[in-house]
């Protein structure tokens, strides 16, 4: 039986009673206490940020080098979960240190302008080579 035909089974005096654990307001409908109380119990699922142009050529760089996520950021030194956030586009691998930027460069034979998303970046970086 679903949470929500088991609630709907319930009288309203449970309902009041569950509204009141989780400090739902009760001067409701049972349909609308119902609807509150889902809601408590089933909190919308947090979801993933989009991937960035970076985070999916950073990606596609290592499964072509044929290395784990773990292997890059330990080249490198860093936390895994810190490089796994980079693919993932939840960290911008923009603002990473440059000693990190260049590291993941080495580690996946590759240049600069193959994973820096900002082109205020790459725009410096070729001022830079210019020099």
């Amino acid at each position: 039986m679903s949470r929500k035909k088991e609630l709907e089974n319930m009288g309203l005096t449970e309902l009041i009673t569950l509204a009141n654990k989780y400090d739902i307001s009760t001067d409701k409908k049972k349909s609308e206490l119902i609807e509150a109380i889902l809601k408590v119990e089933n909190p919308p699922k947090k979801k993933r940020p989009p991937r960035n142009q970076a985070s999916t050529k950073l990606k596609a760089l290592r499964v072509k080098a044929g290395l784990t996520q773990r292997e890059v950021a330990e080249s490198v030194g860093i936390n895994p979960g810190t490089y796994t956030q980079y693919e993932q586009g939840v960290k911008n691998f923009d603002h990473a240190r440059i000693n990190v930027i260049l590291g993941v460069c080495i580690k996946l034979n590759c240049t600069l302008e193959d994973i820096l998303e900002s082109n205020e970046y790459l725009e410096l970086y070729k001022q830079y080579k210019k020099l």
